[in-house]
C-alpha cells in the first residue's frame, strides 16, 4: 500500500478517528488535515495565535501550547514521510475542555524514524521534569544537528511543556511507512 491515494485514504481515517474521540467532550478550536508545506504552517501559526489571544489571559498558558504546536508542525515538515506524489500528508487539531487544551499531530514517517520515536517518547516519559530538563540541556549542547535538521530537541520540548505523558501510537501502514499520532495536554492554569 504506498500509492498516494491508498495512502490519503489511511491518513483520513487515522484523522477521522483522532477527531471523533477528541471532539466527544472537548470544543475543537482549530484543526486541520492535509498536505503540510511551509506556507500551511505558516498560516496555521498565524490562526493560532488570534485563537490563543481570544480564549487566553495567562501569557503562561499561552506560551506552553504556542511552543507545542512549534514542535509538532515543525517535526511533521522535517520528519514526514512523502506520499510518491511528494505530498506530505499530516494532521493537527486543538481542542479545549474545562481541564485544558489537547494537542494533537499526526503524520506519516518512515520505518527509521518510527525505531527512533519508540524510544525518545519512552525515555521522555520515563522521565522526572528534573531529568527532562537536564537532558534538554545535554540534547541542546552536545546533540549533532540531523540531515534533516534537527537535534531531536522538539519531542524533548513538547514533553517539557505539556501536563501529561507524551501518548504516542504508531500503525504500520506500508512495509516502510507507519502513521505516527501524538498527544499532549497543557491545563489551563
Amino acid at each position: 500500500m504506498n500509492s498516494s491515494t491508498e495512502l490519503i485514504e489511511v491518513c483520513n481515517k487515522h484523522f477521522s478517528d483522532v477527531f471523533e474521540k477528541s471532539s466527544d467532550s472537548n470544543k475543537i478550536l482549530m484543526s486541520f488535515f492535509g498536505h503540510f508545506n511551509q506556507d500551511k504552517i505558516n498560516r496555521l501559526f498565524e490562526q493560532l495565535e488570534i485563537q490563543l489571544n481570544n480564549l487566553i489571559q495567562t501569557k503562561r498558558v499561552k506560551k506552553r501550547i504556542f511552543s507545542i504546536v512549534v514542535e509538532g508542525l515543525q517535526n511533521i515538515l522535517l520528519h514526514g514521510h512523502n506520499t510518491k506524489d511528494h505530498h506530505l500528508l499530516g494532521f493537527f487539531t486543538l481542542t479545549q475542555n474545562s481541564s485544558g487544551f489537547n494537542l494533537y499531530f499526526g503524520n506519516l514517517i518512515g520505518k527509521v524514524d518510527y525505531n527512533k520515536m519508540l524510544i525518545e517518547v519512552d525515555k521522555i516519559n520515563n522521565m522526572s521534569d528534573l531529568e527532562l530538563k537536564e537532558y534538554h540541556k545535554k540534547v541542546l549542547f552536545e546533540g549533532a544537528i540531523s540531515m534533516k535538521g534537527g537535534a531531536g530537541l522538539g519531542l524533548i520540548i513538547t514533553g517539557m511543556k505539556s501536563d501529561s505523558k507524551l501518548n504516542c501510537s504508531f500503525s504500520q501502514i506500508g512495509d516502510e511507512i507507519y502513521f505516527y499520532s501524538l498527544h499532549s495536554f497543557v491545563k489551563n492554569i
